[in-house]
């Protein structure tokens, strides 16, 4: 299943990354600080605006390159909901296709967020782990977040998924999504049970050996 969006070929990236660099943003992650880390070890740490967005800041890549703001909004269904008031911490991950442009940072739960990045295809995903982990890596996961084919916010889709959630991949789409010129550009993304994803490891760092084919896409 998970070979076919990518996900193992992101997560095995961060393996490759300083194991300094990840402890670290592991640390301000429990402390609540709502750090971003990119794969060259730079740290930083996301804001709260006046509307209550999370900006996670992205100065990072080079500033010679044209940015598009990217707006993002997440889909709680209630066999996520369960894990969210147990010491959990909720990451976003966002892949630029092709190159060693990687973002992880923390987000608020139930909060909307946004991020500049350079023109391109990227692939997002949401990962809602355990915080009491010793590293990030050794951490547990309860659901991943992919984005989807509609908004959101329709009443449609929580109505649909209220009466049929094992058909919740109906709205996943796989697909990297090009940031191109001409934005914003809004971001949608449905947290999916890991009980739901069949055959996947319910620990971080196994997600890497999923499958690796796909780091050349």
């Amino acid at each position: 299943m998970l070979k076919d969006i990518a996900v193992g070929s992101c997560v095995h990236m961060l393996s490759q990354m300083d194991d300094k660099a990840l402890d670290e943003f592991w640390r301000e992650t429990s402390a609540g600080k709502y750090p971003i880390v990119d794969f060259q070890g730079n740290l930083g740490y996301s804001l709260l605006n006046e509307d209550g967005i999370s900006f996670v800041r992205n100065d990072f890549t080079s500033q010679n390159e044209q940015f598009e703001l990217v707006f993002g909004d997440i889909f709680l269904p209630d066999t996520v909901q369960e894990f969210l008031f147990n010491n959990k911490v909720m990451l976003l991950m966002v892949y630029r296709k092709g190159t060693q442009n990687l973002l992880l940072s923390e987000l608020r739960v139930d909060v909307k967020f946004m991020l500049d990045l350079p023109r391109g295809q990227y692939f997002f995903f949401i990962f809602l782990l355990d915080a009491g982990a010793k590293s990030l890596l050794s951490s547990t996961v309860h659901a991943i977040g992919f984005p989807s084919r509609m908004h959101l916010n329709s009443p449609e889709l929580e109505t649909f998924y209220l009466k049929h959630p094992a058909d919740i991949w109906e709205f996943v789409d796989p697909s990297p999504i090009e940031i191109k010129r001409g934005g914003p550009f809004y971001i949608n993304l449905i947290m999916v049970n890991i009980e739901q994803i069949p055959g996947c490891s319910l620990l971080f760092s196994e997600l890497l050996q999923e499958d690796e084919s796909t780091l050349s896409l």
